[in-house]
């Protein structure tokens, strides 16, 4: 079965003023916080034709949408829900779609000399392949970062919920946008790429959130705060987030999945002598 992940509308506490107290009626979100809702009530029923032959989801309490039906859903499988999603540049919306006469995938691949592969991911090198293959960062959001500068100093001098200031959010939101994709088409063309000469893949178990973590503040004597590195590594957490790297392991998981193929992860201290076994 294929999922979407959607938000659900909740009631927010409210903000606290200027004491830090937060006494008072709750605050409801507004509009601008939800991007998705969902349909969990959809069928293959829901999408027909209009009257001029157009293919429409039939959206309840909402009617005839027209859409672009360009993913035609397999036959025998079922429609389960749907979820709308607003994106920066047009609405969307994503089906769950079942068909329970198909198996699930279990692969069973016992990793040999010649069937394997380890990688090393990293910021000099994204990845660094067994085989001595060195594929270099891309860096998206480094190449794109001067002219999304521009666009924040020129949001920041326009009156806020103004015409010009929505036109601005919506350049901004388009580039980050456009940055997203650009970087999840790469890692899948890399994902297909590194499974296209071996059938497993080790991997180092990397902690992520752990690499971007804030560092700890220093107190002197006199209860200042005196430098803690927090400066320099601010430039190190911007690379290791536009290398999206947990994307990435998200990616190349599903796509051993697809394939029918494997990766396995090991800690750092059994990943480097494994690696270096594989070398030897």
């Amino acid at each position: 079965m294929l999922f979407s992940v959607y938000k659900l509308p909740w009631i927010t506490c409210a903000l606290p003023d200027k004491n830090g107290k937060t006494s008072g009626r709750p605050k409801f979100k507004g509009k601008h916080y939800y991007n998705s809702f969902s349909y969990p009530q959809l069928s293959n029923s829901h999408i027909v034709k209009n009257a001029n032959g157009r293919i429409c989801i039939n959206l309840p309490k909402i009617g005839l949408v027209p859409f672009v039906y360009n993913r035609l859903i397999p036959a025998g499988f079922k429609v389960k829900t749907g979820t709308v999603i607003r994106e920066a540049d047009e609405w969307y919306i994503s089906f769950t779609i079942e068909d329970k006469t198909v198996p699930l995938r279990r692969v069973e691949i016992q990793p040999t000399e010649d069937n394997s592969k380890g990688i090393d991911l990293g910021l000099l090198h994204y990845a660094v392949t067994s085989d001595g293959e060195f594929i270099e960062v891309p860096k998206f959001f480094r190449f794109s970062e001067h002219r999304l500068s521009k666009l924040q100093v020129r949001l920041a001098k326009k009156p806020k919920h103004s015409h010009p200031w929505k036109i601005l959010k919506g350049k901004i939101a388009k580039l980050h946008q456009l940055i997203a994709r650009q970087r999840l088409d790469w890692q899948f063309k890399l994902a297909y790429h590194l499974f296209s000469d071996c059938q497993v893949i080790f991997l180092e178990d990397l902690q992520i959130a752990s690499l971007v973590r804030r560092c700890k503040a220093k107190l002197g004597d006199n209860g200042q705060f005196l430098p803690n590195g927090q400066s320099a590594k601010s430039g190190l957490n911007k690379s290791l987030q536009d290398a999206a790297t947990y994307q990435f392991l998200d990616i190349l998981e599903y796509v051993a999945w697809k394939l029918g193929k494997r990766i396995i992860t090991r800690r750092p201290k059994r990943y480097i002598s494994t690696l270096l076994g594989m070398l030897e």
